[in-house]
């Protein structure tokens, strides 16, 4: 099956308005006529940059595709409540059986009034009661990159070695993650990581300043998920 995974929209009320610079309504747009038809999508986080109800009604009205369903996670930029109001309850963990071969975990590392992210002991103790239960491979999907290729605390999340513990060994064979605005693939314990790019700007990291634009254009992931446990991925949208 094949997923796309869309990140860090940092959408506005005014869907005119630009945020750094960019206009993220447009650019969202730009990456959603550039998908091809995909099976599920995946938002992972900083759905809106003005926690507006109206930003959110925005991303529901634009992030579709079809009959696929789609799946939304809370970042460091977004309001759980005004998120919850117009896409749904912002819960600890949320698990969806995509197919026969595949479930999505949904983890939330929102730290309310904190960059970083962090998963409570409460929902680190679902997810693990979850994964002795699952039968199937597991898509995990979290904000905060437990494995993050920026250096600054505020890019990934705290004391991820409970997270990375928990998952060793288990059937999560692929994690997914946004926030740093930047497409990555890196692979541990026979797990593979994958960042996606932001579908606002791209950043690197590191150097002074820390935090630079790439120039690459807005963007999304496409992964292939195969029934033995496999995965391929690609951007959305070739960089120019």
């Amino acid at each position: 099956m094949l997923v796309a995974q869309l990140s860090d929209t940092h959408l506005l009320a005014d869907r005119s308005a630009a945020v750094w610079g960019r206009k993220p309504t447009a650019n969202l747009m730009a990456v959603m006529s550039a998908l091809p038809s995909v099976d599920a999508i995946v938002v992972t986080g900083d759905v809106a940059d003005d926690g507006s109800e109206e930003a959110y009604r925005c991303a529901d009205e634009l992030i579709r595709q079809g009959s696929a369903p789609r799946f939304f996670l809370a970042g460091n930029h977004d309001d759980d409540n005004a998120m919850g109001a117009v896409l749904g309850d912002v819960e600890a963990l949320r698990l969806i059986q995509l197919s026969a071969h595949w479930t999505l975990a949904l983890l939330n590392s929102h730290w309310v009034r904190h960059d970083a992210g962090y998963v409570p002991d409460s929902a680190l103790d679902q997810l693990r009661e979850a994964l002795e239960r699952v039968t199937s491979h597991v898509l995990l999907s979290v904000h905060h990159p437990p494995l993050s290729p920026c250096p600054e605390p505020d890019c990934g999340l705290a004391d991820s070695h409970r997270l990375l513990d928990d998952i060793r060994g288990s059937r999560v064979r692929v994690v997914l993650s946004g926030h740093v605005h930047r497409a990555f693939h890196t692979v541990v314990d026979g797990i593979t990581f994958l960042g996606a790019p932001s579908t606002l700007y791209q950043l690197h990291h590191g150097g002074d300043p820390h935090y630079t634009h790439t120039g690459e254009p807005p963007n999304a992931l496409l992964i292939d998920l195969y029934d033995d446990g496999g995965a391929n991925h690609r951007l959305a949208m070739t960089p120019h």
